[in-house]
């Protein structure tokens, strides 16, 4: 087994590009992740040799550090030659910080942050770069995609993302907590977006046209038919939210709400009554 080509390094690569590796590649083969168990472990084996200064040394020197004693090893009797043998796998893999034969790989922890978006960002997404304390002090500078669509409450996780103090262990993930704050304008309901839009008794009874701003910015004409009711709610499709599966975006529904006037001069008043009773 070349040690150096299954992480795909050169002979004198840093600790630091061996850790690289290692991690990059046992992501992109982990088995959970639709890679190759065989592959998967001789990453793991060569990650833990050339981790361990004196078997990258016999490594260096053109040996095994696992070969068996007695089988045509050109460091037999070397005392800093190492016999894991063969027989137990399990053992091996536990050593490494993997949870044996299960395909259960045992990780770094994962780590929760809350986040706050607006409705607006809800729409469109949102692109976030953020300083994320690790437990053990150090700071990494993390960069995360909210999805258009997101709803309040829910969680995302970022596989990966997470605590990365232990080499020899996957990274943990990231779960990040959304919370959407709550809008002047628009309620929300699933993909529906309702706004309340106010016009007077006149206009309600003789029709109107009424300008509405989405939230998207864009600007809106609604004719009113006459005689429209309180409470009556007009759709505008396309106009809401986006699915954040489909992307299909929900309606715009505007509720009329119908202000009764006061103060009312007594000519006024008469006025009324005579259309009120025909005259």
């Amino acid at each position: 087994m070349d040690y150096y080509s299954t992480l795909g390094l050169t002979r004198g690569a840093s600790d630091a590009d061996i850790k690289k590796a290692y991690r990059t590649m046992a992501m992109k083969h982990h088995p959970d992740r639709g890679g190759d168990e065989q592959k998967f472990k001789e990453i793991a084996t060569a990650y833990e040799a050339l981790t361990d200064p004196q078997k990258r040394h016999i490594i260096d020197m053109g040996g095994d550090p696992n070969a068996q004693p007695g089988r045509n090893n050109p460091n037999q009797g070397n005392p800093f030659e190492f016999h894991f043998g063969t027989g137990n796998m399990e053992d091996i893999f536990n050593n490494f910080g993997f949870s044996g034969f299960n395909r259960n790989l045992r990780k770094n922890k994962s780590l929760n942050i809350s986040v706050e978006i607006t409705l607006e960002e809800v729409l469109t997404g949102k692109d976030i770069a953020a300083e994320l304390g690790l437990p053990t002090g150090r700071k990494k500078m993390i960069n995360i995609q909210i999805p258009p669509g997101i709803e309040h409450g829910q969680q995302i996780r970022y596989e990966g993302m997470g605590d990365n103090a232990i080499p020899n262990l996957m990274p943990g993930d990231l779960i990040v907590n959304v919370n959407v704050l709550p809008h002047r304008s628009f309620k929300r309901e699933g993909t529906s977006l309702t706004i309340d839009k106010e016009i007077n008794a006149w206009d309600a009874i003789l029709g109107t046209s009424i300008e509405i701003k989405t939230l998207g910015g864009k600007s809106l004409s609604v004719n009113l038919p006459q005689g429209t009711q309180p409470d009556t709610t007009f759709r505008i499709p396309d106009e809401g939210l986006p699915d954040m599966r489909t992307r299909r975006r929900g309606n715009l529904l505007i509720k009329i709400k119908v202000k009764i006037p006061k103060d009312l001069t007594q000519a006024q008043l008469e006025k009324i009554q005579q259309v009120q009773h025909g005259i």
